[in-house]
C-alpha cells in the first residue's frame, strides 16, 4: 500500500504547475526551483468495528524554494512558495482519494526556513491517506 500511495503523491506532485522536480528520497543538491521531496511515511491501524480496520498512512513531503540565487530575494521566493501551497490544496481538495488509492487524504501544512547550499523557504506537508479494510 505504502508503493501505490507514493507513486500516486509523486505523479500528482509531478504534474503540478510550478514544480520542477519530485524526488522520492532526501536529495541534498538541488538544481531546480521549487522542489518537492517526500520523505516517507508513518503507519497506524485501528479496528473502526468489529469487521472493519482503519490504516493511517501519513507522508511527509517538503517544497523548498531558494531565496537568494539570482537575487530572487525573500518576497519573491515567499510568493512562489505560497502560490504552490494554494496549488497543492487545490490540488488535494478536487481529489480527495488521491486518484482512488485512498478512501480519504488530508494535507496540513506548516512553512519554515532551511540553510541549505542555499537559503530557503521550506513548505511542509503532511499528507494523511486513509484507507478502510473490510474484514470478511
Amino acid at each position: 500500500m505504502r508503493s501505490e500511495i507514493l507513486n500516486a503523491l509523486y505523479t500528482k506532485l509531478y504534474n503540478m504547475e510550478g514544480i520542477k522536480a519530485v524526488f522520492k528520497y532526501n536529495k541534498g543538491h538541488f538544481t531546480k526551483y521549487p522542489v518537492a521531496v517526500i520523505l516517507g511515511s508513518d503507519n497506524s491501524k485501528a479496528r473502526e468495528s468489529v469487521k472493519t480496520i482503519k490504516k493511517t498512512y501519513k507522508f511527509k513531503v517538503q517544497i523548498f524554494q531558494e531565496i537568494n540565487q539570482e537575487a530572487r530575494g525573500q518576497e519573491a521566493g515567499e510568493d512562489v512558495i505560497i502560490t504552490i501551497g494554494d496549488r497543492i490544496d487545490d490540488a488535494f481538495d478536487s481529489d480527495d482519494t488521491l486518484g482512488g488509492v485512498c478512501d480519504d487524504v488530508s494535507v496540513i501544512s506548516s512553512y519554515a526556513w532551511d540553510d541549505r547550499e542555499l537559503l530557503m523557504r521550506v513548505l511542509q506537508l503532511e499528507i494523511v491517506c486513509t484507507k478502510l479494510k473490510q474484514l470478511i
